[in-house]
């Protein structure tokens, strides 16, 4: 008789990935519900992180497991103003920690490490804290925040200064990259954007009053009082609000969304494969 059963082994061997890579247990953590402007869906942050997981899946076999469905922010507990699901970090921190380990514990597979995707620009602390979640969760943990290994090539786009500039000041919210990654998804809302460029063309302070988390949360910080200076403390959202200012309007290209897309996937590919 024939033995048609196929061993572990063997179909481990099967398709175009490294074995080792299907046994990295992705997770993504992000903000499902967070204002980003007229033109955006509150979970802006999560529809990222989740695009860049599946992609990493698709680029090295990765197994995504779960979106972890919390948030916290740097700011502290200002950020209620434009996310009312924020919690403090530590709070944030143990309800992860302990969604990852419920996750694993009833994988049909003993991972070889977890790989926890960012998208929210809120929950940078969260790699300060590889180490404790390594021991918590008893095997390699890497919080991997959003970057890129090369530089983003696209001379035909007019604000691409703009966008280097901010990036290198501690980055955006709501503003031209922003806006241009969620584009390139297909969840962006171009009538609306209209009516957001033409209250700002006649006066960008008013399209900041209405829309206050535009333009690295510029509203806030144009006219909130002392309670928003960690805000301000950001140089990359005072870049973004001064530039709205001077450019009155938010200038979105998908094509940069879908080139910044590649390169940090590369990216978070990159990382995950080297450790």
């Amino acid at each position: 008789m024939v033995d048609l059963k196929i061993q572990t082994n063997e179909l481990e061997s099967y398709g175009p990935y490294d074995p080792e890579m299907r046994r990295v247990a992705l997770f993504s953590v992000a903000n499902d519900f967070e204002a980003h402007g007229f033109p955006m869906p509150p979970h802006t942050d999560t529809l990222l992180a989740q695009d860049w997981c599946h992609l990493i899946t698709r680029q090295i076999g990765a197994s995504y497991v779960a979106h972890i469905p919390y948030t916290t922010d740097t700011t502290g507990a200002v950020a209620l103003n434009w996310c009312p699901i924020y919690m403090p970090f530590d709070e944030f921190y143990a309800r992860l920690r302990d969604f990852v380990k419920w996750h694993i514990e009833r994988m049909s597979f003993v991972p070889s490490k977890a790989a926890i995707i960012i998208g929210h620009g809120g929950n940078r602390e969260l790699p300060e804290r590889d180490g404790d979640l390594s021991k918590s969760l008893g095997l390699p943990v890497q919080c991997l925040s959003a970057g890129v290994s090369e530089a983003l090539i696209y001379p035909e786009f007019e604000a691409l200064d703009t966008v280097y500039d901010i990036v290198a000041k501690g980055g955006e919210h709501a503003y031209i990259l922003e806006y241009s990654l969620i584009a390139h998804l297909g969840h962006f809302d171009f009538g609306k954007l209209n009516v957001l460029n033409e209250v700002a063309a006649r006066d960008p302070l008013e399209a900041l009053r209405r829309w206050p988390a535009i333009a690295g949360l510029g509203g806030y910080i144009e006219f909130g009082g002392p309670e928003y200076d960690p805000l301000r403390q950001i140089e990359g959202l005072v870049a973004a609000l001064e530039d709205f200012k001077r450019r009155r309007k938010i200038i979105v290209d998908a094509e940069l969304g879908r080139r910044a897309t590649e390169l940090i996937v590369n990216y978070f590919c990159e990382k995950i494969q080297q450790e």
